[in-house]
């Protein structure tokens, strides 16, 4: 039984996107530990190579268990402020 979400206007001016530094350094980590799964990105990967090289990011890697499973979400929280100025 499929599940259908209805939204109106009022919901979606509740809605915000925004980017947070937390999660994009934590993908980016991610991404760069698992090259193979990341074709789109090799264009990145390839340029990073050099300045990642020697870099210890073991320390990262405790707050990550396992390369595909899941993030606690106080590691990327919504970034502030809640109203950017753009």
């Amino acid at each position: 039984m499929p599940l259908h979400l209805r939204f109106g206007a009022d919901d979606l001016l509740r809605c915000r996107f925004a980017v947070s530094p937390l999660c994009e350094t934590h993908e980016a980590v991610r991404t760069l530990r698992r090259t193979e799964r990341h074709g789109y990105h090799l264009p990145w990967l390839r340029r990073m190579r050099g300045a990642v090289r020697g870099l210890d990011l073991s320390p990262l890697a405790l707050l990550m268990p396992t390369p595909s499973g899941y993030t606690p979400d106080f590691l990327g929280p919504p970034p502030l402020p809640v109203q950017p100025d753009v």
